[in-house]
Parts: structure tokens; C-alpha cells; sequence
């Protein structure tokens, strides 16, 4: 049965991985419109996405109660759906120029080129927020799980070829990348009207509100994998043998019980070269509970609310319009997991010379594992460092909508700080409406562009009364082709108002 070397040099990542299986906070309503938010979620939600919210009145009474909020999304580049259908669909046999055509349309033609899987669950167990005219209060508990794996194409080739001596002839890179990250934050948000500003021509009743929402971070669990490496083989021509040459270069940080584990076999090791990684190193997650870290993170924004009645928008003559412009910027802050803190690493090379070829070598390989996961990946140092520090996933967000009645129609613009999870540097844009069909039926439809994938389409739907809110939301992408494909959920929970 053919092997190739993934079943190796994934060995420490599927050992972190086994652990565990943001960017934007998702509520259904912000994720049924589009996934923005900005200048409309309020309430409790209002902290993780625009703590001045908190003061905006959309009909609803002054205190807001929730219970189990919960938002997934799950993408990226390397889920590009729409390669996947036209080669693995369709019947056809992966070889030859078919293989080629699709590595090349998933990749691109380089070998370094990376391609993204991010996923991201957020839960916010319960939160509570009051308004009064001049200010409001609120607090909020919300536990965050994200896993971000990447690999480049030379991964992704030697997944398809196999130990194919024609096809890694020359050096090839062979690099993945995974980390994973869970922590909880409890988040206090405070905001007020700051002043009226001067009436427009087309404006009136302007106000403008201000928030803030310091939080406090409690890390559970975090693991950073970076292995990177070059493969090379030489088929056996009769007169050399075949031959395997892998350098390779990886270091593991993590923390708590999966570190401990990990520096037990390395000293073990050094003392006995006979000694199991598996004797050792059977993570099983019981540490999961325990604070690995502690960190302070800040969300804070303003908006800006103005009565617009006077603009002549068609069909809604004789409704009250509100603009509301708003900007907010979102997850400030950092982790430190600093308990039993390690980095795991090392820098060698597998060399194999012998007469088979790589078929040969395929049923070889099986005696060979245990060997290979020991002497050679397993053959790792360590050293203690202070702390593996996170960086949240920080966004700088604008908005704007329009209440009309019965309509709210937003847009929204956001870039994040840095590539966290489903966190993108690359800008994002959303779009989004919603009408409440008898005043208690809310029916949402948007669209994001974008982001960490395609663009993606969304819609929402359930009750929201004045006194209850029982809604949903979902996402996913059209056309994966260029950026990748993206899916996403939530539920409101259970939200009670009085």
C-alpha cells in the first residue's frame, strides 16, 4: 500500500492537534446581514463589537439579558470547493496532466506557494447590559476556540504523488504551519452620550455616543507548530542506488501537560535511544481547565446617530430614518501562556540509500515507521522560554446604517491587524439588510467581500419581539475559485428583554 512521508512529519502536529479540533464577533442578526455589525448590534453584543452601541435605542427596552450566543466560521484558501468538484467529482483519475492542472489551479504554479484553513468557535455564555438616557452598563463572558492550519503546494504534492522519484528529482519544500488557541474573556463596557452636535440641512437630533470595553483574558490552551523542510529522491538507474534526502527543521511551542510530555521523552531519550515517544507522550487534554495564561485585551468605538427624515428616499416618505455612522476598533490585546512554557525543536535530515525504488520503499516504509518517528523526527531538543504569546485577533471596523421603519440596511468595512484564525489583513466588506415582517418576524439577507475567503453570502431568520429574541444566521461562499471557500453559523440564544 503506498505511504509517503506525511504519515511522519505530521507526527507532532496530529499529537497537538488531538487537543482541539475571530476577527469579527458574530451574532445571527450581524451574520445573517453580512457579517458587519458596526453601527447596529447592541445590547451585550455591543462589547465585542462596538462597546458604544450600548446606548443606541432601536425599539427595544433599556435591559437586555442573553444566554448561549454561539458563532462558527470555518475557511480559507486551501478549502477552494470549486477545484475540489472539478477533479475529485467528476470520475476522473488523478494522474498525469490531471494532477498537474489542479495543484496548479488550488496552488499556483510555485511551490512555496501557502494556501489557509482557519476555523473559529465563539460561545458567549451569558451577558447582561442596562441603558439608561445618559449612559450604559454591560458585562459579557465569551470563550473562543480557533485552529489555523496552512500548508504550501509541495505538501500538497507530495499528498498526490507520493514517493515519486520523477517528480521531487530537485529539491522541493515541504512546509506546514498549525497553531491552535482557547481562552475565555469577561468583558465590562461602559458607555455614554457624549454631546449633541449642531443640526444639517438634511440632519437633525445629532448625538454622539462613545464606548469602552476593557476585558480580562484566561488562556486555557495553545500550540504552535512550524515545520519546514526540502525533499529530494534519485531513482535507481542499476549502477546507483535510490536514494531519499530529507532535510527538515521544525519547532513546537506549547504549554502545561503536552509540554511536560514532550521534555519526559527528551530526557528519556538522551538516557535510553530504545525509549517510545507513545510511552510518553499521550496527550489527552486533562490540563484543559486550568489557567495556562492571563492577558487584558480593550474594545472601544463611537457612533454617531442623526435623524435624517428629511432625505427623499423613494417609497419610504413618511417613515423615520436614523443614520447611524459608526467605527470601532476590536480585540486589543495579547495572551502570555506561560505555564510549563517549552519550545520543542530540531534540525536534521532522513537520508535513505538502498537498491529498491519507491515502490519497493512504500512496503518498506511500514517496518521503517517506528524507526522514523523515534531516531529521526523524534530525535528533538527543548528549552524552557518565558511564555507563548497570542495576539488577538485585532480589526479596525467602520459602519453605517439606516433604519427606515420596518428596514435596516448596513454596510460595513473592516481590516483586521494581523492574520489570527480567520483574521485577515486583507480588507473586508459587508452588505446587508433586514425587514421585520409583522414587527416581530426579522428577515435577513447579505454579503461579504473579502476577507480571509470568496465572497460569501448570507441569510438570517426567527422571532424578535420587544421582551425576546430567538434568531439564527448562516453564511457560505458561492464561488470558491479565487480566494477559497467559507461556512458559517449562529444563534442568537436565548435573549430576554425588559
Amino acid at each position: 500500500m503506498k505511504r509517503n512521508l506525511l504519515l511522519v512529519i505530521l507526527i507532532f502536529g496530529v499529537t497537538a492537534a488531538s487537543a482541539l479540533a475571530q476577527s469579527r464577533h458574530q451574532t445571527a442578526q450581524s451574520l445573517g446581514m453580512g457579517s458587519g455589525g458596526t453601527a447596529y448590534v447592541d445590547g451585550y453584543q455591543a462589547n465585542f463589537l462596538n462597546p458604544a452601541n450600548l446606548m443606541l435605542d432601536i425599539h427595544r427596552s433599556n435591559t437586555t439579558i442573553g444566554f448561549a450566543n454561539i458563532g462558527m466560521n470555518a475557511g480559507g484558501s486551501l478549502v477552494n470547493i470549486a477545484v475540489y468538484n472539478k477533479y475529485l467529482t467528476s470520475g476522473q483519475l488523478i494522474a498525469g496532466e490531471t494532477r498537474t492542472n489542479m495543484l496548479n489551479d488550488w496552488f499556483g504554479s510555485n511551490p512555496n506557494n501557502t494556501r489557509q484553513l482557519a476555523t473559529t468557535l465563539s460561545v458567549a455564555p451569558i451577558g447582561v447590559s442596562h441603558r439608561s438616557s445618559k449612559q450604559a452598563f454591560s458585562m459579557a463572558s465569551r470563550v473562543r476556540i480557533t485552529e489555523d492550519f496552512s500548508m504550501n503546494k509541495g505538501m500538497a504534492e507530495l499528498l498526490t504523488y507520493g514517493l515519486d522519484a520523477d517528480k521531487f528529482s530537485t529539491p522541493t519544500p515541504i512546509n506546514f504551519n498549525s497553531n491552535m488557541v482557547a481562552f475565555a474573556e469577561i468583558s465590562v463596557g461602559y458607555a455614554r452620550h457624549l454631546m449633541n452636535l449642531p443640526n444639517l440641512p438634511f440632519a437633525k437630533d445629532i448625538k454622539l455616543f462613545v464606548g469602552v470595553a476593557p476585558k480580562y483574558l484566561y488562556g486555557v490552551y495553545t500550540a504552535d507548530l512550524d515545520f519546514n523542510s526540502t525533499l529530494q529522491m534519485t531513482r535507481s538507474d542499476g549502477s546507483s542506488p535510490f536514494t531519499i534526502n530529507h532535510d527538515f527543521n521544525y519547532s513546537l511551542q506549547t504549554i502545561g501537560e503536552l509540554s511536560r510530555q514532550l521534555r519526559a521523552y527528551e530526557a528519556a531519550f538522551s538516557q535510553d535511544e530504545n525509549a517510545k515517544f507513545e510511552d510518553y507522550v499521550d496527550y489527552e487534554g486533562d490540563d484543559l481547565g486550568e489557567a495556562q495564561a492571563t492577558g487584558f485585551g480593550v474594545d472601544f468605538g463611537a457612533t454617531l446617530q442623526m435623524d435624517v427624515s428629511a432625505l427623499p428616499i423613494p417609497l419610504f416618505f413618511n417613515k423615520q430614518k436614523t443614520l447611524r455612522l459608526s467605527m470601532s476598533v476590536t480585540d486589543l490585546g495579547k495572551l502570555s501562556y506561560d505555564q510549563s512554557a517549552s519550545n520543542v525543536y530540531a534540525d536534521g535530515e532522513f537520508s535513505y540509500s538502498g537498491a529498491q525504488d519507491e515502490d519497493s520503499f512504500n512496503n518498506f516504509f511500514d517496518n521503517l515507521g517506528d524507526s522514523l518517528k523515534n531516531d529521526v523526527y523524534g530525535n528533538f531538543n527543548s528549552e524552557d522560554i518565558d511564555a507563548v504569546t497570542y495576539n488577538l485577533p485585532s480589526m479596525y471596523n467602520f459602519g453605517a446604517s439606516l433604519e427606515m421603519g420596518k428596514l435596516l440596511v448596513a454596510l460595513d468595512y473592516g481590516v483586521g491587524f494581523n492574520n489570527a484564525g480567520i483574521n485577515s489583513t486583507r480588507s473586508v466588506l459587508a452588505l446587508g439588510a433586514q425587514y421585520h415582517f409583522f414587527g416581530f418576524l426579522p428577515v435577513r439577507a447579505g454579503t461579504r467581500i473579502g476577507g480571509y475567503s470568496s465572497a460569501a453570502y448570507s441569510a438570517g431568520i426567527g422571532l424578535d419581539f420587544n421582551f425576546l429574541e430567538f434568531t439564527v444566521g448562516a453564511s457560505t461562499v458561492g464561488n470558491s475559485e479565487n480566494n477559497g471557500s467559507s461556512v458559517g453559523a449562529a444563534w442568537s440564544g436565548i435573549v430576554i428583554r425588559f
